[in-house]
């Protein structure tokens, strides 16, 4: 899993996780969602500080489908042929989605238990059923695809047991520092420390998942003052 390094491996210069009575600690996941895979990131409660537990890329179709149906493959098809497609690869991304989810879930639940998933604010209000519905606005067209994953994972997560709260994309460190309580320039020095202890890949979307996550993990937490003291300078 070449994406799948877990920051446990030097996570003391960040802190170690505190848990509860089941002595695993909470923890929410930040995804940042792409067409066809996604790049999770797990946050749990450290005491003092959040800490980031795991990083992974997961991905969100089976291998040999498009993952780009509704955009690419389906408009030189028929539109039984085009429905047919859209339908096998929905299928595909509902239950690929669902056996990574559950995959990282288990592999953490000794440790952490995950309450929540943030991932940002979807670019649709809804998700096109149909691909007649999709192709009859372009605007729609564009984004079906993306609404395909983003309400695959959502479900998922509800499914799991986990809350999902959405972020709008870019706003991820400001609201981490709102709920935590903190300066924006103190949640800037954690993720990079993150990413110090970390290695790459750690880009501005593995920050803004870890941001994101950090964010909602702090409405867990925020029953202990500690969780909300800025970080030392």
């Amino acid at each position: 899993m070449p994406d799948g390094i877990r920051s446990q491996r030097g996570a003391g210069a960040l802190s170690r996780p505190r848990g509860g009575d089941t002595g695993a600690a909470t923890a929410v996941l930040g995804v940042a969602d792409h067409n066809g895979w996604a790049v999770c990131v797990t946050v749990a409660d450290g005491g003092r500080l959040p800490v980031v537990v795991d990083r992974r890329r997961i991905e969100l179709i089976a291998p040999g489908l498009p993952s780009q149906p509704y955009h690419h493959e389906a408009l030189g098809m028929s539109l039984a042929a085009a429905e047919a497609l859209v339908a096998r690869v929905r299928t595909s991304v509902m239950e690929t989605t669902l056996a990574r989810l559950s995959e990282l879930r288990d592999e953490l639940q000794r440790s952490y238990a995950i309450v929540a998933m943030t991932i940002r604010t979807p670019p649709l209000s809804y998700v096109p059923v149909t691909v007649a519905e999709a192709h009859a606005s372009y605007p729609v067209m564009c984004r079906a695809d993306g609404m395909m994953y983003h309400d695959a994972l959502c479900t998922t997560a509800a499914r799991l047991g986990m809350t999902v709260e959405l972020i709008e994309r870019g706003a991820e460190a400001a609201r981490a520092a709102e709920s935590r309580g903190v300066r924006l320039a103190d949640v800037e020095q954690l993720l990079d420390a993150a990413g110090e202890s970390l290695g790459a890949p750690w880009r501005q979307e593995h920050r803004a998942a870890a941001a994101a996550a950090m964010a909602v993990l702090a409405g867990y937490t925020a029953a202990r003052p500690s969780s909300r003291r800025a970080l030392p300078s």
